[in-house]
């Protein structure tokens, strides 16, 4: 992959940051409104995923990026992803996810990253 987006959402809200060589590019954040505050830890983790590409989305069209790799702390979501298997309600979230990264052309390969690892996106959340 050209370059690597680490995700991490929490209960209040969710992070990301977009590196290219160990190099910081660009972090995002924002918070879950009333509704999003109340979903599964793993739909929040998926939505995340969304949050950031959108995010990063000028960054990685202006640079050409044709595969990114992306690291969250939730195992689950990473499976659900990686596999297309899931719930009905975690199905519409994935969905999500691969529809942003047809339009922006990109190719993904998602890892498991420990939370001890993901520090800068898990303090974004």
């Amino acid at each position: 992959p050209q370059m690597t987006m680490t995700i991490d959402a929490a209960p209040s809200g969710w992070g990301s940051t977009l590196e290219k060589e160990l190099e910081m590019i660009a972090m995002a954040h924002g918070t879950w409104n009333k509704r999003q505050v109340k979903l599964s830890s793993n739909i929040r983790e998926i939505k995340a995923i969304t949050q950031g590409l959108r995010s990063f989305s000028k960054t990685l069209k202006n640079l050409r990026i044709q595969s990114l790799a992306i690291k969250s702390d939730n195992s689950t979501a990473v499976f659900d992803i990686r596999k297309w298997r899931a719930s009905i309600s975690l199905i519409k979230e994935i969905k999500q996810v691969h529809y942003t990264l047809e339009k922006l052309g990109i190719q993904i390969q998602i890892t498991h990253l420990p939370g001890v690892r993901n520090e800068i996106a898990d303090e974004l959340s």
